[in-house]
């Protein structure tokens, strides 16, 4: 889902790390460490960063944690983080003006929710 959001590049190192982390079972303990590697890269609100942006790094965050609850030690994140992940991408792929970014999201996910 992180790599459909992010699109072929170029990429922000967090993202890249995000994406090499979710790529490699070996790396996933590593989750913590990527985790806040992205976070340190998050945007900070005085930036005025685009909402997708932000989006894109809470996803990314959300996969570090997907991967160091999957396969590193305590303490976990929320166990719920997965759960996360759909939604999120959903939200980003609304709220892009970027239709390769819309049908990558749309494709990754599967099938779109019905509209409410």
């Amino acid at each position: 889902m992180l790599a459909a959001a992010a699109g072929p590049g170029p990429r922000p190192p967090e993202i890249e790390a995000a994406l090499e982390l979710a790529a490699d079972p070996l790396r996933w303990s590593r989750g913590r460490e990527v985790f806040g590697f992205v976070r340190r890269g998050t945007p900070l609100p005085e930036e005025r960063a685009p909402e997708t942006r932000l989006l894109l790094f809470r996803l990314a965050e959300l996969v570090a944690e997907v991967a160091h609850n999957t396969a590193g030690p305590a303490p976990f994140f929320d166990h719920h983080a997965g759960w996360a992940i759909g939604p999120l991408a959903h939200r980003l792929a609304l709220l892009t003006d970027d239709g390769p970014t819309r049908d990558r999201i749309a494709n990754a996910v599967g099938e779109w929710p019905p509209p409410a």
